[in-house]
């Protein structure tokens, strides 16, 4: 069965956020400038000295930062591969993390169906921080769908608020592929939804919707962990994290 912690108001990654009421500036959409990012990121460690490289691009909304983090410290240990896979990535950042943090990742293959202005700057401020991470990372430009196709085995899937059913796409690239798998979904839509009535009426349709997601990895060889990144930056911050046991 599937293993569900309590949503957590509590930063993993970045505490300094914990205990204090900063209002809207964690789920802000703006740009992460530079003031912001020297007030509330200021240490010598390697993930502030990133924050305050990405405010100098000022291409990054603060709440996809944060975003980006916390959901990395909470699945990087069981995600990590050789080779992760960040689909729907937009930007790329989450994938970027895993280069830069993570030595047991060799690649980082990052997949959408455009790369957008966003992730030279980002890349290249990661760069700054860590030159390991220029041989590790490839974008490539496809359908989600067929990601799977050029991928190899064993590979892990991350994705952040993949719309809808690209976070589907995303789960069953991860079964083809046998790899572990960690999604953040968003955009959820009744019509998809094929739990039972009942279950969607008793706990809303987004939980119905991932307890399909749910029952679909576990049918496939699974084992489901539930947990969340805090409410502050997105009410959308369940986690589905799917772990393949090793033969």
């Amino acid at each position: 069965m599937a293993q569900m912690s309590a949503p957590s108001a509590s930063f993993k990654c970045f505490r300094q956020f914990n205990g204090a009421d900063f209002g809207a500036l964690l789920s802000s959409h703006s740009s992460l400038k530079q003031p912001i990012a020297d007030r509330h990121f200021p240490t010598d460690s390697l993930q502030d000295k990133l924050v305050r490289e990405l405010a100098g691009e000022r291409t990054i909304a603060i709440k996809e930062v944060l975003e980006c983090f916390e959901f990395f410290e909470r699945v990087r240990k069981e995600i990590r591969a050789p080779c992760v896979v960040d689909l729907c990535c937009g930007h790329g950042l989450l994938g970027i993390l895993f280069a830069l943090f993570e030595r047991r990742v060799e690649r980082v293959i990052l997949v959408d169906e455009r790369i957008p202005l966003s992730f030279d700057k980002l890349l290249a401020a990661s760069i700054r921080v860590g030159p390991w991470v220029e041989e590790k990372v490839e974008y490539r430009v496809g359908p989600i769908a067929a990601a799977h196709e050029r991928l190899g085995a064993g590979a892990s899937i991350v994705s952040v608020h993949a719309c809808g059913v690209l976070t589907d796409r995303s789960i069953d690239c991860a079964i083809r592929l046998e790899g572990q798998v960690a999604v953040m979904p968003c955009c959820y839509r009744r019509a998809a939804c094929e739990a039972p009535l009942a279950v969607q009426l008793a706990f809303g349709v987004e939980a119905a919707v991932d307890v399909d997601r749910t029952y679909r990895l576990e049918a496939a060889g699974y084992h489901v962990r539930w947990t969340h990144i805090p409410e502050q930056i997105t009410p959308k911050n369940r986690i589905l994290i799917g772990r393949k046991p090793k033969r």
